[in-house]
């Protein structure tokens, strides 16, 4: 993978997890204001369980006869703390400043921090950040979406440096480079020196050709939340408040229509099956795969105190075990594999059946046998290419049998 492309997944880690990073990191400086507030940072799976409760919750107040948004008391959240140095920046900034300011962001180990997406829509901040991303290369710094952030910190014009520990900062805005931002901390609390002394070193020794080794200065002690004031030109944010912006769209959703619309997709998921780019075997053929395993790393056991597999351990699982079945890769969608695959169920009651794909429930019921899907590591892992295909143990390899329907079956039950 090129050097960019990797910095740029980085970079879009911030549309992966915006979701949970909206939504799901209320914590330091202010309580609980409705169900969406949160005392921690969420996984995107938990923040998005997180708004459905949120929902349902919204829904048993309305069918209860209270408000909307009306806030059930409950235990003091714990309030938690952060540490590090956050850039705070808007889609309002141009490219090319964005640019420069995410590099700086990038030697000086900050988080760039947005309050919500690029024209609320999720493609366009892909989009952008990952032009940006590319434009960086190397140099895209870590990159997150979080409106909370914002608004503990009372931010409401970009650019703006914060140097965070426990529930204290100091912060500075201004359109300036970071060595100039970090100049006016040190004037205001000379604490900040150490952080800015590093970041002198780091910054020439990038533009030098490489970082410095020095690991990054401890955030100083600071006394809660102080402003540095400056003249320098400032930025507003355009983007909508992320958190703002889900609330209102699960206040305007329709449920109704959400839960018909996903019925839907998976009633269209299930006819449809994994839909694997098998095609139709034009001829006979037979071969055998070494599913041989080699470890590249030591497998610890559950709790780290032993290892069960040393590194360079090469594990073939055919050796240790018989396979009971005989496994018949078809696509449901082609009545001619269907009718195939219920003619040789009739001579060999060990076939099972897997799906390539089509409906695993129509297909099952013509088969009046159980059947399943083909997994997409199954492909690559078994060198299936066509369909229909006999999969079996020989020994301690597999053997895989392509038939082609239009000549005489190649199928057979050799001995195992």
């Amino acid at each position: 993978m090129r050097p960019y492309m990797s910095r740029c997944v980085q970079a879009i880690g911030l549309a992966v997890g915006v979701i949970a990073g909206a939504v799901a990191s209320e914590a330091q400086m202010s309580g609980p204001k409705d169900g969406l507030s949160t005392t921690q940072s969420l996984s995107p799976k938990e923040a998005a369980e997180k708004i459905r409760r949120y929902a349902q919750e919204q829904r048993a107040q309305r069918m209860s006869g209270m408000p909307g948004n009306t806030v059930v008391p409950s235990a003091p959240a714990v309030i938690k703390k952060r540490e590090g140095v956050f850039y705070f920046v808007s889609w309002s900034l141009p490219d090319s400043l964005l640019q420069e300011y995410m590099r700086e962001a990038y030697w000086l180990g900050a988080t760039v921090v947005f309050r919500g997406l690029h024209e609320n829509n999720m493609r366009a901040t892909i989009d952008r950040t990952k032009a940006i991303a590319i434009a960086l290369d190397k140099e895209a710094p870590h990159t997150a979406i979080d409106p909370i952030i914002f608004r503990q910190l009372g931010v409401t014009t970009v650019p703006t440096l914060a140097v965070v520990r426990d529930q204290s900062a100091l912060l500075v805005s201004g359109a300036a480079h970071l060595d100039a931002l970090l100049t006016l901390l040190v004037r205001a609390d000379g604490s900040v020196g150490p952080l800015r002394a590093w970041y002198d070193g780091r910054r020439r020794s990038w533009q030098m050709g490489g970082p410095i080794e020095e690991p990054r200065p401890a955030m100083p002690v600071l006394t809660g939340i102080r402003a540095v004031p400056s003249d320098l030109t400032l930025y507003p944010i355009l983007e909508q408040d992320m958190e703002e912006m889900v609330k209102a769209r699960l206040k305007q959703a329709d449920w109704g229509k959400v839960r018909e619309e996903l019925q839907r997709k998976v009633k269209d998921r299930l006819h449809e099956g994994p839909n694997l780019p098998l095609t139709p075997a034009q001829e006979s053929r037979v071969f055998t795969v070494d599913i041989t395993q080699r470890y590249q790393h030591d497998i610890p056991n559950h709790d780290g105190s032993a290892v069960i597999v040393k590194a360079g351990t090469e594990i073939n699982p055919l050796v240790h075990v018989t396979l009971r079945h005989r496994y018949m890769v078809i696509d449901g969608r082609d009545q001619a594999h269907v009718e195939y695959a219920k003619m040789m169920m009739k001579q060999d009651r060990s076939i099972q059946v897997w799906l390539s794909a089509g409906d695993a429930a129509m297909v099952r019921k013509q088969l009046q046998a159980p059947v399943y899907w083909v997994q997409p590591d199954m492909v690559s892992r078994f060198q299936l290419a066509h369909v229909p295909s006999v999969i079996s143990q020989n020994g301690p390899v597999l053997k895989i049998e392509e038939i082609a329907l239009s000549t005489p079956p190649a199928y057979s039950r050799s001995s195992q």
